[in-house]
C-alpha cells in the first residue's frame, strides 16, 4: 500500500504546470488546461478546495458575478439568475461544488495542507517547487 501511495504522489507532483491555491481562479485554470491535455496539479494549503467561492459575499452563500463571468456558471452547470444587466447571483456552495467536480473531472489533481515555499530556477525556467506538507491540528 506505501507503495502505491508513493506512486500516486510522484504521478502528481510531475506535471506540466502546477497552480498554487484551490480558489475560484486556479480551480478554473486547471480546469481549462486539463481540458486541453496539460497535466495539471494544485497546490492547496487549506484542507477545502474553493477559497471564498464557498462562503460568497459577507458570509451569506451568495455570489455575485459580473459579466461575461456567467459563462463559466454556464459550462459547469450551476443555476444562477439575473439580478440586472450584468450582474447575477448565484448560490455559493452549489456553484463552488460544481466546479471542484468540473475540474477533477477534467482531470486535474490536489495535493491540499501544502503549502508553497519557494521555486527552484535552472537555465531561466522553474524546474521544482519547494513545498511542505502542514500537520494536521
Amino acid at each position: 500500500m506505501y507503495l502505491d501511495l508513493q506512486k500516486n504522489f510522484l504521478d502528481y507532483v510531475e506535471s506540466d504546470v502546477i497552480i498554487i491555491g484551490a480558489g475560484p481562479s486556479g480551480l478554473v485554470a486547471a480546469k481549462k488546461l486539463a481540458e486541453n491535455g496539460v497535466k495539471t496539479l494544485i497546490v492547496e494549503s487549506n484542507n477545502y478546495l474553493g477559497g471564498g467561492f464557498w462562503i460568497g459575499g459577507y458570509l451569506m452563500n451568495k455570489l455575485t458575478i459580473s459579466e461575461p463571468g456567467q459563462r463559466i456558471l454556464d459550462e459547469i452547470g450551476a443555476p444562477y439568475k439575473k439580478v440586472q444587466d450584468g450582474l447575477y447571483m448565484a448560490d455559493g456552495p452549489h456553484a463552488c461544488s460544481k466546479l471542484i467536480v468540473a475540474a477533477m473531472d477534467a482531470g486535474v489533481k490536489v495535493i491540499n495542507m501544502t503549502k508553497f515555499d519557494d521555486v527552484v530556477v535552472r537555465d531561466v525556467k522553474v524546474a521544482d517547487l519547494i513545498i511542505k506538507k502542514l500537520k494536521s491540528e
